[in-house]
């Protein structure tokens, strides 16, 4: 089954469920809340887990309610899906059904859309971000996204009620977390649209031809025959353990040998830097 096709079996079952009244949501809270007393009964434990699935399952539709408003927001990345939205939305009405007290005079519905609503909004900024923030961060970004359009760095850090500084650094770890995806699409006038990475230039060539490698190793040949002896040796497809024991020293040594012949050759040539990047 695809995951368009399971979102859309679950959102079928969501809607069959039936919604609790405002007694039951009462009743139900009651005995969640009976099970957290120490000397609680089995029987007690069990009402509350019965009262816990059902107050889960007859507000999944408050979940789908909560999370239609951000698809849009995760449109335009690739990471999240609406499903995923689903899940982080249930998460949250878990954590709602666990917390709620209804001694406390407020509907369900009310405490239970506050904790769906953050539990979607910090998977977007989650998987928004190539580099996690801190909660505060976050809520920091969300603020700024809002605040009122033309303010100056002055007028928005005392809107986010932080110093100058702060907003500085917090400016800066907001657009070092925005990594984009060069497989994202994108869209040029009235064309079919294309990956990012098929906008970017490719890196020079910087690698060697035959002919200049040839010429490079002549050189080094002439100038530092032994510390090329090795190397020779090495890409012709014998093992360090090979060399080693053909020059009679520990293998150890070889390789301390090899970084002396390294920065040697470096020094003796500098087309030795692109020749031995082609020998690595």
């Amino acid at each position: 089954m695809s995951t368009q096709d399971s979102t859309r079996a679950w959102l079928d079952a969501a809607g069959r469920l039936p919604q609790g009244t405002a007694g039951l949501v009462i009743s139900r809270g009651q005995q969640i809340r009976a099970a957290d007393d120490p000397e609680a009964t089995p029987a007690q434990l069990r009402a509350a887990a019965r009262a816990r699935s059902r107050m889960i399952k007859e507000n999944l539709r408050l979940v789908v309610c909560m999370a239609k408003p951000y698809q849009t927001r995760i449109q335009k990345s690739s990471a999240l899906e609406f499903a995923d939205l689903l899940q982080a939305g249930t998460i949250g009405l878990i954590r709602a059904v666990e917390k709620f007290d209804p001694a406390l005079g407020y509907s369900f519905s009310t405490y239970a859309s506050w904790w769906i609503r953050q539990s979607i909004r910090r998977e977007i900024e989650a998987s928004g971000s190539a580099i996690r923030l801190s909660v505060r961060q976050q809520q920091l970004q969300l603020k700024a996204h809002f605040a009122p359009p033309g303010l100056t760095q002055a007028e928005l850090a005392a809107y986010l009620d932080v110093e100058p500084h702060q907003l500085r650094e917090l400016q800066q770890a907001w657009r070092a977390s925005q990594v984009d995806s060069l497989d994202r699409s994108i869209e040029i006038g009235h064309d079919q649209p294309i990956n990012l990475s098929d906008c970017l230039a490719a890196p020079p060539d910087r690698s060697l031809d035959q002919q200049d490698l040839h010429d490079v190793a002549s050189r080094l040949r002439r100038k530092a025959p032994a510390d090329l002896a090795i190397l020779d040796r090495l890409v012709q497809g014998e093992s360090q353990s090979e060399v080693a024991r053909s020059m009679g020293i520990t293998r150890q040594a070889l390789n301390r040998r090899l970084e002396r012949s390294t920065k040697r050759l470096r020094m003796v040539d500098p087309g030795a830097r692109e020749l031995l990047a082609e020998l690595a």
